[in-house]
């Protein structure tokens, strides 16, 4: 039995009713909470530390006094959290394309540039010279998949993803106005690398004390230190390099049928037990859904705003 289990099983023997949220965190009912609060599972317990702290009452509590002084797991601070990286395709180590457009010389009424400018992108020079991002023309693309859903590279932009010193992946973008972008049968995003294992933009981001987290890749154009997940979903992985910042922004789509906005407030609240300082912005308070439909400046003002509001900072 592991460290882990043992832990839950102590936990369980006590409080009766214990969650794991999969990211080193037990929820449990909070003693310190009054009956009504305490039925919420609010007091987060971590898995590799002595801390755990409840939401609602605020009080912190160490794993001992929390078992009654009955049993004290051993941690071991300096072991290494495992990460085992997934096979990949060895395609996705190279251009997705025989040849390719750089972004910035693309003419204001290409397919490509249109679709930039729908979600106030314009800085052409900077989406390629900081990012690489290019276009693929209809005779330069690659066949990736030659049955249904029939995909190749031809007619995409391609976003390539840097980690450290190498290029680990790309995702490729179908376009709105293009022989491929328009057949309703063409993949809309194509990718081959294992993106829950990195975050787009990481390397220029980490040039900040602060980390914008949005969802899409043309999101995080829009700010210098902003990173995307490629989705809602963030993996373990992930959420292991954004708490490499010590201040978190998480500005996810507002969009929530999926429950996106109540899992973003709860990755804030476990970036907040690891000794982060984070906020939650909800575009929805400002009339919009995504950042893709405000400028660039307007979403950082945003982010100034709510960090004030929020924390008063």
């Amino acid at each position: 039995m592991t460290n882990e289990e043992k832990l839950i099983a102590e936990l369980q023997n006590r409080f009766g009713n214990v969650k794991t949220t999969g990211n080193g965190w037990i929820r449990i009912p909070c003693p310190t909470c009054d009956e009504h609060n305490r039925k919420k599972c609010k007091r987060y317990v971590s898995t590799t530390s002595r801390y755990s702290n409840c939401f609602i009452c605020a009080r912190k509590m160490d794993i001992q006094d929390l078992l009654g002084g009955h049993y004290m797991p051993t941690f071991d601070p300096n072991e290494p959290k495992k990460f085992i990286e997934k096979k990949v395709d060895p395609r996705a180590f190279e251009l997705p394309c025989h040849y390719y457009h750089q972004i910035n010389q693309l003419s204001e009424d290409h397919p490509a540039i249109k679709f930039l400018h729908k979600d106030y992108l314009y800085d052409l020079d900077l989406y390629w010279n900081n990012y690489n991002i290019f276009y693929v023309p209809f005779d330069g693309g690659k066949v990736f998949k030659c049955t249904p859903p029939y995909t190749t590279s031809s007619e995409r932009l391609v976003f390539p993803v840097f980690f450290g010193d190498k290029m680990v992946g790309w995702q490729m973008r179908s376009l709105p106005g293009t022989f491929y972008g328009d057949r309703a049968d063409v993949i809309r995003y194509y990718h081959l690398f294992d993106k829950g294992s990195y975050l787009f933009n990481y390397n220029d981001a980490k040039k900040f004390d602060e980390v914008v987290v949005v969802e899409g890749v043309k999101k995080a154009l829009k700010f210098p230190n902003g990173v995307a997940t490629w989705g809602s979903g963030i993996s373990n992985r992930q959420l292991q390099l954004i708490q490499e910042w010590p201040k978190i922004t998480m500005m996810l789509d507002g969009e929530d049928h999926n429950g996106t906005q109540q899992r973003a407030k709860e990755f804030v609240e476990k970036f907040t037990l690891t000794g982060k300082l984070a906020i939650n912005i909800d575009l929805r308070k400002y009339g919009v859904p995504s950042p893709d439909d405000l400028p660039a400046d307007i979403l950082q003002a945003i982010v100034k705003e709510e960090w004030h509001e929020q924390r008063g900072i």
